[in-house]
């Protein structure tokens, strides 16, 4: 190396040294920032709280109930007076009068409308004569809009909406104890599946090992290696599937358990093992109170309910309008505004009238067919909940012989699992002692392997009907 080469190198090994440092410098940063998981061991319960407390779904049926309420408080509000005040004048050839009025208008339940106030006309033309009234004026209906159950219809309407509300929020929080449970269970099951999976993997891996050992002192053949090793590969690939998994199975749950994305993948969650009681209650005792806590079956008598107040109403709107219209209070006569309306309190001038309006629709198709619709959704309302209450007691009938099976599963499940383990370390040992073959330990490795399976899914698989169970009969355990 001359002399000019030699400070051009040393500035390359500087250039790069100083590049390097720069990487090492922005990985350290990078993965300072990556924090791992944290692992947040669940119980059921504690599942079961988070859903109550973050699941969206829940929130927002939370929400409609608090809309159900307000819609009570606006239907009330059509019968709140109203204070109301008029200014009218009128000019023409022969004639001019200015009216003014101020009163107090409402709504009554049977369908009459009152106004409770004083008015007054001037007429500018003969002699400034004013001329006031001081007192109720009342309209009735007497067939359209008459009575209290077509007028209060959209009140009661909303308040058993409201009630519908309440049944749909329990009914979303059965779903979503159910769903939570399910989804817990997924994992748990998930969770197992890698633990034997890899229980699997490591025992094959070990069998694989010994076989080398053998085949170089001549107890084996080679074959033997190669089968134990295809199986090793078999089993790297199901530990894979199951990670995976865990992982998907993780997700969901997360999703009923929290209300933030970001917050939820900082957690890595891990399923608490547990087996629920064996269920002893008598199916006769359960089936005849089913309905009474049963939501969906409330809801349906709600929507029945809602039906026929809906067909009342619009059967009323197809009567003709004959209206009932009384004034009395007192009524005079002045030079002036004042001295007309003291004279109306001040002398014997009591005043009341009665008269009537009669209206007939002479084809009324429009109300007719809106009477028509709503008979027939009565009719619909009445039919589905006789369907409702059926598909409440099948499905219950059946989510109870699911019940029973999968307990008897879980004693079955265990046994097997534990005499294919003691079928297993027989074999391990008649190979280790050179009267058994690599075959035979992989199979029977292969069947614990699917002993465990079926025990783990058979606990998931009774825990997950146990919840179904109290679903439908509407406890939120």
């Amino acid at each position: 190396m001359n002399d000019l080469e030699r400070p051009r190198r040393c500035k390359e090994f500087f250039r790069i040294l100083l590049l390097g440092g720069w990487t090492l410098a922005v990985a350290s940063i990078a993965s300072g920032n990556e924090q791992a998981p944290i692992t947040l061991i669940l119980t059921k319960e504690e599942a079961m709280t988070r859903a109550l407390e973050s699941n969206l779904g829940i929130r927002i049926e939370r929400a409609r109930t608090g809309v159900a309420r307000q819609e009570i408080e606006r239907e009330k509000g059509v019968f709140d007076p109203e204070l109301s005040a008029s200014f009218t004048t009128e000019s023409g050839n022969t004639q001019s009068t200015e009216s003014v009025a101020v009163g107090l208008d409402g709504l009554v339940g049977s369908g009459g409308t009152y106004t409770v106030g004083v008015s007054s006309n001037e007429s500018l033309l003969i002699d400034d004569r004013f001329s006031s009234f001081a007192g109720l004026t009342f309209r009735q209906p007497l067939l359209r809009n008459f009575g209290f159950t077509t007028n209060l219809a959209a009140l009661r309407i909303a308040r058993y909406q409201f009630d519908l509300t309440e049944w749909e929020f329990k009914q979303a929080l059965l779903d979503t104890f159910a769903s939570t449970i399910f989804a817990f269970n997924d994992l748990y099951e998930a969770q197992k599946n890698l633990e034997s999976s890899i229980r699997i993997r490591d025992l094959t891996h070990q069998t694989v090992l010994d076989n080398d050992k053998r085949v170089a002192l001549g107890i084996i053949a080679r074959l033997d290696i190669l089968d134990a090793q295809a199986q090793l590969a078999s089993r790297d690939e199901r530990v894979l599937a199951a990670t995976n998994s865990v992982t998907q199975a993780q997700n969901r749950i997360k999703q009923l358990t929290f209300d933030n994305a970001r917050e939820a993948l900082s957690f890595d969650l891990e399923a608490k093992a547990y087996t629920e009681p064996q269920m002893t209650d008598d199916f006769s005792s359960l089936f005849n109170g089913l309905l009474d806590s049963a939501p969906n079956y409330h809801i349906g008598v709600i929507a029945l309910e809602i039906a026929r107040l809906r067909s009342d109403r619009d059967r009323n709107q197809t009567l003709p309008t004959l209206d009932l219209i009384a004034q009395i209070g007192f009524r005079g006569t002045g030079g002036s505004l004042e001295d007309s309306i003291e004279s109306a309190f001040s002398r014997d001038n009591n005043f009341y009238s009665l008269g009537a309006s009669f209206q007939f629709p002479v084809f009324n198709r429009s109300a007719r067919a809106r009477e028509a619709i709503s008979a027939q959704r009565k009719r619909i309302a009445e039919v589905d909940l006789e369907r409702v209450k059926q598909a409440i007691q099948l499905e219950f009938h059946t989510s109870f012989q699911i019940l029973q099976t999968n307990f008897k599963r879980l004693d079955t499940t265990r046994l097997a699992r534990e005499l294919a383990e003691l079928s297993l370390e027989a074999e391990q040992k008649k190979l280790e002692a050179g009267t058994s073959s690599t075959f035979f330990v992989l199979r029977l490795q292969s069947d614990l392997a699917a002993a465990e399976l079926r025990e783990i899914s058979a606990v998931a698989n009774y825990n997950r009907s146990v919840a179904d169970f109290n679903r439908l009969r509407g406890v939120l355990e």
